[in-house]
């Protein structure tokens, strides 16, 4: 069963409402103002709160009295930046490719570019994305974006506020090659430093995954 993504609007002690970001085709939909119902029990980890406004995955279901919600996990965010030919390698051109790939590793990808102030393109040799999801399904996404063959290039962004989370030791235990900048690589929409893996893909992909244990709450 494929999660359903939705928003925490509210959530009061152990329970809350999650607003789905779907259609779901279901006569009890319309109660509760089409929000579905969570408690803490079914929250991975268990009895963890549900932040308001945090973007969560969870299953759906019905026990007679209402939907609810399971399995509840919240989205995490991973950002790299990626050269505009890669890019079109892997998106097509104008980014055709982009809702099978959301489709394939289920998750949500929002892409930057920056423009001048006149509205023309920057010319910044590349573009910035964001991998939004559960740590399962955004480490692998990264990794499809980022490999070639079996070798690993992976240009992450840390925005400043979480540099002091990063543990490099841990991160070069799992991938040799890691790099992060001293001063910040960019400035807008928030000043990140880069933080660089190369290796191989299995490499990475356990860096990754540390990474996301230490930056994403």
């Amino acid at each position: 069963q494929i999660p359903i993504c939705g928003r925490g609007v509210d959530w009061k002690g152990a329970y809350g409402w999650i607003e789905p970001q779907c259609k779901i085709d279901h006569p009890d939909i319309t109660n509760h103002q089409g929000h579905i119902f969570a408690h803490s029990e079914d929250v991975i980890p268990k009895w963890k709160n549900l932040t308001v406004g945090s973007l969560t995955e969870f299953h759906l279901y019905y026990d007679g009295q209402g939907l609810g919600a399971e399995d509840c996990v919240t989205r995490k965010v991973l950002r790299l930046t990626i050269p505009w030919e890669t890019a079109q390698q892997v998106f097509g051109e104008a980014g055709e490719r982009i809702p099978e790939f959301e489709r394939r590793f289920q998750v949500t990808m929002r892409a930057y570019q920056w423009v001048l102030i006149d509205g023309s393109a920057s010319g910044l040799p590349f573009i910035l994305f964001e991998v939004w999801g559960s740590p399962r399904s955004i480490v692998p996404a990264v990794i499809a974006i980022t490999s070639d063959g079996e070798k690993c290039i992976a240009q992450m962004l840390v925005p400043e506020s979480r540099l002091w989370k990063i543990d490099l030791q841990t991160l070069r235990h799992r991938c040799a090659c890691t790099e992060l900048s001293q001063d910040a690589t960019l400035t807008d929409p928030m000043r990140c430093h880069s933080l660089s893996f190369e290796g191989a893909r299995d490499e990475c992909s356990r860096a990754l995954h540390a990474l996301v244990t230490q930056i994403c709450d």
